[in-house]
């Protein structure tokens, strides 16, 4: 079970929404609660307390009686499912926790944060065909959208469209040059599976070009933004990802490629099977686990070791931040919940970790960031301040 369905699954118990089977899965998994063998944040307040609490309540609520487990988890500073589990009862977040140069944060300053009309993102994205006609798909009813000589696309959910290749009139296969583009706007997400199997997520403000039906030596695509790839194999036609001037290669795999215009790095995550990332300046080889990362400002590309959970863990409806600034944050908040960003005052160089549900309302999600003092914020309209 992962971290995110761990802590998923204990909010609907607490919730009180928990199936018999469900409150059977808890139980099992009940054992995973740990707390991590790196140096503890004295910030957080008395470890042996921490865990006598988390322990007190599982105990209250279920009824049974199993020991907690400390063991080496994740090598930087996680808490992990009972820091997460706390602060669910706590407070009604997920997992934050903050760690900075400065000893002790201001935790007594109060969001200045009014209720508003900004709520999460949801399914929806625009289809752009090769005839230049734009389809709003949010909407839009389940069933057939197009149906040519070419290929017939439907709607067969709110979140998913499918592609299913047909042929000419003549005979013949679609070219490379029927494309389509599915949009996914500001505070969107949106599935597709093309016309050779291959399924893809998109978050939000990104966008996928691609063939109605593939055709050639290679399935190329072209990305902008945020997008996670389950490839369907095909060891005769390589499929590839084109994103802001690296081209990503595989056969067929599970990745997760982010490359934001306005992000100044391209992370590509393999999560299975093996990637070649290839560009002007150099390529690169990965196996499961492992992140390539490209920049303008450096020679070659560079592969880190990554929790592939977390790089994906958008697809899973939260958001994971490791070891991040709030200009490196904000702009993930920006994009799902569709507002403008500006800052006030420059925010100081604090660093943030944690999980968090996306599906939260925006003023949950600011709080939790004040909650750690590195920031104050304030909504006027669709806009968000930030404030020292």
């Amino acid at each position: 079970m992962s971290k995110q369905d761990f802590i998923s699954l204990y909010e609907k118990f607490l919730s009180g929404k928990c199936s018999d089977e469900e409150k059977k899965l808890l139980e099992t998994y009940y054992t995973e609660i740990k707390l991590m063998d790196n140096q503890w944040e004295n910030s957080l307040g008395n470890e042996d307390e921490i865990r006598e609490v988390i322990v007190s309540r599982i105990q209250s609520a279920t009824g049974h009686q199993k020991p907690l487990i400390k063991t080496n988890h994740r090598r930087y500073g996680w808490l992990g499912y009972a820091a997460s589990i706390l602060l669910v009862v706590a407070a009604g977040l997920i997992s934050w926790y903050y760690f900075s140069e400065k000893q002790q944060a201001d935790q007594t300053a109060k969001a200045n944060i009014r209720r508003n009309d900004i709520h999460p993102g949801s399914n929806q994205a625009y289809l752009k065909l090769a005839s230049g006609v734009s389809i709003m798909l949010r909407g839009l009813k389940n069933g057939e959208i197009s149906n040519s000589a070419t290929v017939k696309i439907s709607k067969v959910s709110d979140s998913i469209i499918t592609y299913s290749a047909n042929q000419r009139a003549n005979g013949n296969p679609a070219t490379t040059a029927d494309s389509n583009s599915l949009v996914i706007p500001k505070g969107g997400i949106f599935q597709t599976i093309l016309s050779d199997g291959t399924k893809v997520w998109l978050n939000s403000a990104s966008s996928l070009k691609y063939p109605v039906t593939f055709a050639g030596k290679e399935r190329r695509v072209v990305l902008s933004g945020e997008a996670y790839f389950e490839v369907a194999k095909n060891k005769n036609m390589p499929f590839k990802v084109s994103v802001n001037g690296v081209d990503v290669q595989v056969l067929g795999t599970h990745f997760n490629v982010l490359g934001y215009a306005d992000e100044t790095e391209i992370k590509t995550t393999l999560l299975e099977g093996s990637v070649k990332l290839q560009s002007a300046k150099g390529k690169a080889l990965l196996v499961p686990g492992e992140q390539g990362v490209f920049s303008q400002q450096r020679i070659d590309f560079t592969i880190n070791k990554v929790n592939t959970e977390d790089a994906v863990s958008w697809k899973e409806g939260f958001f994971v931040f490791d070891n991040e600034s709030i200009q490196s944050i904000m702009p993930k908040i920006a994009r799902w919940y569709n507002v403008e960003v500006v800052y006030q005052d420059k925010p100081g160089q604090s660093k943030l970790g944690g999980t968090i549900s996306r599906y939260k309302d925006i003023n949950t999600v600011l709080k939790a960031l004040e909650s750690t003092g590195a920031a104050h914020f304030k909504i006027q309209g669709r806009r968000v301040i930030v404030m020292a």
